[in-house]
């Protein structure tokens, strides 16, 4: 199993679709499995701070959906983190 996804992304909040770049890892396998990593905003685009602390889901380029927690927000790169299976390369 890969445990590491890096790929074009859209992240679902509401009602915006924001598309994105995400880089997400784990160091373990298994149901019930922690994973993080990245969601970065295309071109100079930002993730609104209100965000931080909700959930939201990622719409991976293959149509999988995951859902996430976002831990920061604002400018570059915003950390989230996700339960359940890696969502990796197909």
């Amino acid at each position: 199993m890969e445990n590491f996804y890096r790929g074009p992304a859209t992240l679902l909040t509401g009602a915006a679709e924001v598309p994105v770049d995400v880089a997400l890892f784990t160091e373990t396998t298994g149901p019930g499995t922690a994973w993080s990593g990245t969601v970065r905003p295309e071109g100079e685009q930002r993730l609104w701070t209100e965000l931080e602390g909700d959930t939201a889901r990622l719409r991976l380029a293959d149509g999988r959906i995951c859902q996430v927690t976002i831990l920061g927000s604002g400018f570059g790169p915003v950390e989230v983190a996700g339960e359940g299976p890696l969502p990796t390369q197909p």
